[in-house]
């Protein structure tokens, strides 16, 4: 960790980030992607509240570099995506803290100069000897969304990169789940719908889908609510669609507890081609008293 903290601080004095540091980060964190899954969930949970960029940075990486491997990228490719989602925030040095940091709503005059940090940081990664060239690509485009909407703006036409549509997966995912001084963080089950939402331009659906799964958001085990308002326990994950498990339903829309199996498969569509049925949120086992285990 102290490496990264290393990098920030070359990059606030107006230094070039050195590289070695760099690799030092990315050399350990593909050890522990290629190898133990637990202590990468371990090091993403790592929080350092005031010095919340370079934690969300490193947990970035992890996160894309999990996503990389899933897909079976390895060896110095997969180094290479974890640098740049590692270094994707590194505009902020030059971000006024009172503007990163602002408890409340940003003014139209500072969103304009926090939307600046995605061009600062592809500069600053340009301007680094030994950088790899994905680095300020994905500085440059990860607030850019499917449809090119977001910032920065009127670039005209691109196809964004791979590795950029996974560090923005990853991006919104571990900000979502971050304290702020803003808000609080979300709950996965909450961060899941936000994301996931049906259209959503800001993500390729494909490796949206992926990361769910690789997540696990709606584990075997889970107390759900349906869009039905009934509640019941994931019993089986879909292959393709981590957003449509199969749910065994325990309570009705009213609150009642039912007898016997009632299984419903939320990927199944109704006759219009609707679904019927969606999960909508992830409940306490406390706030209503069920231990899954039991009907499992």
């Amino acid at each position: 960790m102290s490496s990264a903290e290393t990098l920030w601080e070359q990059a606030k004095a107006g230094e070039k980030p050195n590289p070695d540091d760099a690799r030092k980060i990315i050399d350990s964190l593909a050890n522990i992607v290629t190898q133990d899954r637990t202590s990468l969930m371990a090091l993403t949970a790592l929080k350092k509240y005031d010095n919340y960029t370079f934690t969300h940075m490193v947990n970035v990486a992890a996160l894309a570099m999990a996503q990389a491997r899933a897909l079976n990228l390895d060896g110095p490719l997969l180094r290479e995506f974890g640098f740049a989602a590692l270094m994707h925030d590194i505009g902020k040095v030059n971000t006024p803290l009172e503007v990163l940091n602002k408890p409340g709503k940003l003014t139209a005059e500072e969103f304009t100069i926090m939307k600046m940090h995605v061009v600062d940081g592809a500069h600053i990664l340009r301007r680094t000897p030994e950088m790899p060239a994905l680095a300020p690509v994905v500085a440059f485009e990860h607030h850019l969304r499917q449809d090119l909407t977001g910032y920065p703006e009127n670039i005209g036409h691109r196809k964004l990169n791979l590795c950029t549509q996974i560090v923005s997966i990853a991006d919104v995912f571990d900000a979502l789940r971050s304290n702020r001084p803003y808000r609080e963080g979300l709950a996965t089950a909450r961060i899941k719908s936000i994301m996931g939402e049906q259209g959503n331009p800001a993500f390729n659906q494909t490796l949206l889908r992926r990361f769910v799964n690789l997540m696990g958001l709606f584990p075997i085990g889970t107390i759900v609510r349906l869009s039905s308002e009934e509640i019941g326990v994931v019993t089986a994950e879909h292959p393709e669609d981590p957003f449509r498990p199969q749910v065994k339903i325990i309570f009705d829309a009213a609150g009642t507890r039912l007898e016997g199996e009632h299984l419903v498969n939320t990927w199944e569509r109704d006759s219009r081609g609707d679904f019927p049925k969606a999960v909508v949120e992830s409940v306490d086992p406390d706030s209503i008293e069920l231990d899954p285990l039991t009907v499992l």
